[in-house]
């Protein structure tokens, strides 16, 4: 009965924080996360895996909002060659 107790009380502080300050919630957990990979993977591998990562959710956003993915890269590409 105790266990059950506890885990309510848990469950009621999470939905508090996640109401209250989801900015702090977010930011911590991503830092855990970031820190824990650094230390079991380094410094050069986190950021290979954050940059795919990062990667990953703007073309899948693209593909949320009905948005071409090709027309994107050729933007970005062409803005980059258009520089030299």
């Amino acid at each position: 009965m105790s266990e059950f107790r506890v885990k309510e009380k848990m469950s009621r502080f999470l939905i508090w924080t996640i109401d209250n300050h989801p900015g702090k919630l977010i930011g911590t957990s991503l830092g855990l996360f970031l820190g824990l990979l650094m230390v079991t993977l380094g410094f050069w591998r986190t950021l290979v895996l954050a940059l795919f990562i990062i990667l990953g959710f703007v073309l899948g956003k693209r593909q949320d909002d009905h948005q071409s993915i090709t027309t994107w890269f050729e933007e970005t590409f062409n803005k980059a060659y258009e520089r030299k």
